[in-house]
């Protein structure tokens, strides 16, 4: 029979990990988990900025569609964490929020996501949320002086930034949707040709084309 202190010899060398190797080993866990994460988002895995991407996109579409049958004028006023959309009241020349219409309701955006706005390769600075809007009155506006009656460029009213006319034309924009101040994967822009697309920051941190109003030249369908 082998003697007591050699069992306990035998056991030490077979004893578990220290507290300061499991916790070493809790630290690469949480830093290769972390570099996936970062990875994830940068291939453009943000799924709710896609979501409201898309969405921008497909009422804005909805909406040029609408104002070149009605033979309206409708417009997008944006602000950093939110729009609405609005059309010209022809009695007072004012741009006023479109009601009634469930489509084009004042949207926000989820925690965490923003807008940033460019025209005319221009950033337009964003105000922080949508004004608190005083639809006019046709019949009180009649009875006021002009001079007395709602000023479109007020503070508390001021024009929309995206125009979308009613010969179906919409003024070339960007519009790209980042989170918390990183930098963006996703964009709509309006092209001069009135093409309207949705875009995505591809690997090489260029923008690649995921969907368009417009029909793509033949070459491209062929490339396809």
């Amino acid at each position: 029979m082998r003697a007591p202190h050699a069992k306990a010899n035998n056991l030490r060398g077979v004893a578990g990990f220290t507290l300061i190797e499991i916790l070493v080993v809790i630290v690469i866990i949480g830093v290769i988990v972390s570099a996936a994460t970062l990875a994830i988002g940068v291939l453009g895995g943000d799924r709710e900025a896609e979501d409201e991407t898309r969405r921008f996109w497909a009422v804005l579409r909805q909406a040029r569609e609408e104002a070149e049958l009605q033979g309206i004028d409708l417009a997008v006023y944006v602000a950093a964490g939110a729009y609405e959309f609005m059309r010209l009241d022809q009695r007072t020349n004012i741009w006023v929020p479109m009601q009634g219409d469930a489509l084009y309701v004042p949207r926000e955006l989820p925690e965490g996501l923003r807008f940033r706005m460019w025209l005319e390769s221009r950033e337009i600075v964003l105000k922080p949320r949508l004004p608190q809007r005083v639809v006019p009155t046709p019949e009180k506006d009649e009875d006021e002086p002009r001079s007395q009656r709602l000023v479109q460029n007020s503070n508390e009213n001021p024009p929309p930034q995206i125009m979308v006319l009613s010969s179906g034309e919409i003024m070339p924009f960007e519009v790209q949707i980042e989170r918390d101040g990183a930098e963006a994967l996703w964009r709509v822009v309006a092209q001069p040709d009135n093409d309207l697309r949705i875009e995505r920051r591809n690997q090489n941190r260029e923008w690649s084309l995921i969907a368009q109003t417009n029909s793509p030249p033949p070459d491209e369908k062929d490339d396809a």
